[in-house]
């Protein structure tokens, strides 16, 4: 009996050690990215995906299956009890700055919302938010998009260079062009709301009527071939997808 314990007991160890491992390789990067993203703060990002990861472990023997969607939850519920916590230090301490944790989670989303409006087309704004806010795979944001894979991709590396060089000024290619002002608030909201709720469906519903993703391949080739008169039609229409 006492044999049959121990055997048990270094199996489920081994389990434990081959959860840890797979989890530290698959999720902890996408992770780590949501934290970072969600909280706007290295720091805060860091200690809200450590303290995730460390609640996930309790799930090894749980019945649910640990996904990426479940992990974001932890991870955003976890962040709430965070300024929760704050705000009630801040109010103990001194209540002129009790505010101020109050208003953190709303001045961060605004400040998610405004990178994305900024700094992208409004089709790059919806992939990079459902790839890096929500963790689509590419083939379910194309499908969503009814595009293909290629172009999600070829988008959202667009989306992730012109982040890098956000600092720069780009007089070459103008994304005003790309933005209707009433679509462009409507994005916001949906954006807006998408990330306060942890849930893109209001986003993803409204994506048929916004004509500014429906044509925005239309105008990426015209600018295209105003620029680049040497290119043919249908490499043209590739870089556009």
């Amino acid at each position: 009996m006492s044999h049959e314990l121990r055997q048990d007991n270094i199996e489920s160890s081994e389990d434990e050690n081959g959860f840890e491992e797979a989890f530290w390789m698959e999720y902890y990067p996408k992770l780590q990215r949501y934290c970072h993203f969600l909280t706007q703060n290295k720091w805060d990002g860091e200690d809200i995906a450590q303290e995730t990861y460390l609640k996930a472990l309790r799930y090894l023997n749980q019945p649910q299956k640990m996904t990426s969607a479940l992990l974001n939850k932890m991870a955003y519920n976890h962040w709430i009890d965070l300024l929760r916590k704050r705000k009630k230090e801040t109010m103990e301490t001194d209540s002129d700055c009790a505010s101020h944790a109050t208003t953190h989670q709303l001045d961060a989303l605004n400040d998610s919302v405004e990178l994305l409006l900024k700094n992208f087309t409004p089709k790059q704004a919806v992939i990079f938010l459902l790839k890096e806010a929500f963790q689509y795979q590419l083939k379910e944001i194309a499908d969503i998009l009814e595009v293909t894979e290629i172009a999600v991709k070829s988008n959202l590396h667009r989306a992730k260079k012109r982040l890098e060089k956000a600092n720069e000024e780009d007089e070459s290619f103008n994304l005003e062009s790309f933005w209707d002002v009433e679509e462009r608030e409507q994005l916001a909201d949906l954006f807006y709301e998408a990330l306060k709720d942890q849930d893109p469906t209001i986003l993803i519903d409204a994506i048929p009527s916004l004509k500014s993703i429906i044509t925005e391949s239309i105008l990426v080739s015209s600018s295209f071939q105003k620029t680049r008169p040497n290119f043919s039609p249908s490499s043209t229409l590739c870089m556009a997808a």
